[in-house]
């Protein structure tokens, strides 16, 4: 004790030292008690938690359908802790997104990602990274460059990470305004040296030899120096390129004529759009529009095209086609749009618009307002060779619901399943096959053999149909709901 007594008065003397070691025990204290804390068996282990990314997007499987496998603990923490920030209205609409990047929706994806992104409740930044990978995807270089301005304000991009996202969105579009603003305000990268990183060559001539150049010298003059070129061009005689003021007209009928004999459609209708004439790009819009495989966005300029011609017949018939193309999603842009044409004027289809009819009922509004060519009668065949004997009726899509029912009937799940499995592999484009089986997945729960099956689906059809996609997202968001309802119970 005398040993200390020192220490002790020297630190009654000084203030500062004292607080100085009350500082010190107090860090001590911290550091054990976070060590305790990381000791294993000193926290109740959380049990896995599935998110949507796991029942879409799961590791390659063999062919044969998988058991479910355990997740591993901190794989659990992580998802855990991502999933306890989202609602239950964030969860749909990831899975929604998730449904759209499993069959190849891209376009549909980036449009709903970004909705979800904006909206109040985003709070990951994992989304927006994943959405600035789509837009480099789409080629949509300017959404790229709003969503890496957004990164490199919230410090999720640092100077190397950000330079080679600039320069990535650069390959594609080397001329891209928003990126070079980028580079020069948060790189200090100016055009010389964006161009040399680029690849392109700089000019052998300096910007002095190019002025010397232009004070043209006689050959028995004697050489001058730059100062002296730039005090004799400041004293050339200004020579005015254009006189005089008047708007530009917009494109001649012959020049129209001209477009629409020599460039496709789609060039047809982006040049026309750009020149504010609407009524001159609808037909080019209507073939793009009307061919198997349209996008959305040629959708909406064709939506677009018919509202500033205000051509409101026409603007119904592809409001109708786009209600049916996005399905069960795009609630928020189908409001949007159907606002848009009742400020054109009153139409039928319009009011049956507005009670949000499922799949079915569009088919019928479709056969009612004609939008659906009507199906040409088959063809009268003469029977050349008649049988006695009345053939089967049955089909192999009969025989497999009807042996699944069987299964079903004695008990035999596991049978019904596989039947009803392997014939949706034979025939994937069969809709009548999915219900059945999606019933006996949401009863025993089963999402890993649900995973295999949309990737066995994914791999044989590229793009499956609307109908078939928008089972297996209900699918989807009814396990979400019954996963947020086990949460909320427990």
């Amino acid at each position: 004790m005398d040993r200390y007594a020192p220490l002790l008065d020297q630190l009654s003397a000084s203030p500062e030292a004292l607080a100085a070691v009350a500082v010190l025990l107090l860090l001590i204290g911290m550091m054990l008690r976070t060590l305790l804390r990381r000791q294993p068996g000193s926290s109740v282990p959380r049990q896995p938690v599935l998110l949507p990314e796991a029942v879409i997007r799961q590791p390659p499987r063999p062919a044969s359908p998988p058991q479910p496998a355990a997740t591993a603990p901190a794989e659990a923490e992580d998802s855990e802790d991502q999933t306890l920030s989202y609602e239950v209205d964030d969860l749909d609409t990831l899975a929604e997104i998730e449904v759209f990047l499993e069959f190849g929706y891209l376009e549909q994806a980036a449009l709903a990602l970004r909705t979800y992104v904006d909206g109040p409740s985003s709070n990951a930044p994992a989304h927006i990274r994943r959405l600035a990978e789509l837009y480099l995807q789409l080629h949509w270089i300017d959404d790229y460059s709003d969503m890496l301005e957004r990164l490199h304000e919230r410090s999720l991009l640092d100077r190397q990470q950000l330079s080679e996202a600039v320069f990535a969105g650069l390959q594609q579009d080397p001329q891209n305004l928003a990126l070079r603003v980028l580079a020069e305000s948060r790189l200090g990268l100016g055009i010389e040296e964006v161009n040399r990183q680029l690849g392109d060559p700089l000019p052998a001539t300096s910007n002095e030899a190019l002025l010397l150049r232009t004070v043209m010298q006689a050959p028995g003059q004697p050489a001058i120096s730059a100062e002296e070129a730039v005090q004799q061009a400041s004293q050339l005689p200004r020579v005015p390129l254009l006189e005089g003021e008047a708007e530009l007209a917009p494109l001649s009928q012959r020049e129209i004529t001209l477009l629409t004999s020599l460039l496709p459609a789609e060039r047809q209708a982006r040049i026309l759009l750009a020149c504010h004439q609407p009524a001159a790009a609808l037909p080019a819009l209507q073939q793009l529009a009307n061919a198997p495989d349209a996008a959305l966005s040629r959708l909406i300029d064709t939506l677009r095209a018919c509202y500033m011609t205000r051509n409101l017949p026409l603007y119904c018939r592809y409001l109708w086609q786009f209600h049916v193309s996005v399905g069960n999603f795009g609630h928020q842009l189908k409001q949007q749009l159907l606002q848009l044409g009742c400020q054109l004027g009153q139409h039928p289809l319009l009011l049956a618009l507005e009670a949000q009819p499922d799949r079915l009922a569009l088919e019928e509004l479709g056969r009612r307002f004609a939008y659906i060519p009507p199906a040409s009668p088959p063809p009268q065949w003469q029977t050349l060779v008649t049988a006695n004997h009345a053939p089967s009726s049955s089909t192999p899509l009969d025989n497999a619901l009807s042996e699944a029912e069987q299964f079903i009937e004695f008990g035999q799940i596991d049978m019904a399943i596989q039947t009803l499995e392997l014939a949706i592999l034979a025939s994937p484009a069969e809709a009548q096959l999915y219900p059945p089986l999606l019933k006996l997945y949401e009863h025993l729960g089963d999402l890993a053999r649900f995973t295999w099956l949309a990737r066995q689906i994914r791999d044989r059809l590229a793009t499956p149909p609307e109908e078939i996609t928008g089972m297996l997202g209900r699918f989807v968001q009814t396990m979400q709901q019954r996963l947020n309802q086990h949460r909320l119970a427990a």
